[in-house]
């Protein structure tokens, strides 16, 4: 199992946070995913008034999820396609695909988002990385076969839409063995409704901070206990990985 993350350094600037989680990324690898896009920016598309405007995920989130399914997976960790819902400019495949290759292993990583323009941009950023285009795909969470990714799934969000896309894309989720990484898990109510279990939880002062990791079905010595996952009142990092036995409601 991979050592369990170090308890956060205190509180930094806004500046600090944003150099340190988004701008050095990009400096480090040559790619563009810094430059956050308002909705106001977006030309008309389906579904557009559901969606939240662009912004990177945090790097630091994005690596310590990949650590914590790592040590619960172990080898099993191949054999599940990765996908990032609302991928934007490509930041989370690339950098999970990093991740996975201090490990050698090489699953299936695709990134998928509504809205076209993203699409070349982010195929541009891996490009750069990797020296090939990767797995970006037009399409809507809400009307996908997820299915065709793989037997079972590594689903990222970053928040990216409200509870309406969400619900209608957990309703297609929950029928395939999936985990759902959800950073800034703003509708987390929504999700134990569609048989989803959360196992894992952070939380830190600053939203970005936030995530739940959430299966369908068990996943390693981990398993779910729903006391670690409630809200967690103080400002304080929460690693919590251990818990008792997770029981798997028929997934219909």
């Amino acid at each position: 199992m991979s050592p369990r993350p170090s308890k956060l350094t205190p509180v930094q600037s806004q500046s600090e946070w944003e150099y340190q989680e988004r701008e050095l990324f990009d400096k480090t690898y040559g790619t563009e995913t810094t430059t956050p896009l308002a909705k106001t920016g977006f030309h008309e598309t389906a579904n557009l008034a559901h969606g939240k405007p662009y912004m990177a995920s945090w790097t630091s989130e994005i690596t310590l999820s990949f650590r914590w399914l790592e040590g619960q997976l172990g080898t099993r960790l191949v054999h599940y396609s990765f996908i990032d819902i609302g991928c934007g400019k490509g930041k989370v495949p690339i950098v999970w695909r990093l991740a996975c290759q201090t490990k050698k292993i090489t699953p299936r990583i695709i990134g998928l988002d509504y809205y076209p323009p993203f699409i070349p941009i982010a195929q541009a950023n891996h490009q750069k990385v990797f020296g090939n285009p990767g797995e970006f795909l037009i399409a809507d969470a809400s009307k996908t076969d997820f299915s065709s990714f793989g037997p079972a799934l590594i689903a990222y969000l970053y928040n990216p839409f409200d509870a309406v896309i969400l619900n209608a894309t957990l309703k297609r989720l929950r029928v395939i063995p999936t985990i759902l990484i959800y950073n800034i898990p703003t509708h987390a109510d929504q999700v134990p409704q569609h048989g989803f279990t959360c196992v894992h939880e952070r939380t830190g002062p600053n939203q970005n901070q936030s995530t739940k990791i959430y299966t369908n079905h068990p996943i390693g010595q981990a398993l779910a206990n729903r006391r670690r996952c409630q809200k967690n009142e103080s400002d304080e990092y929460r690693d919590d990985d251990e818990g008792a036995d997770l029981v798997i409601e028929n997934r219909r």
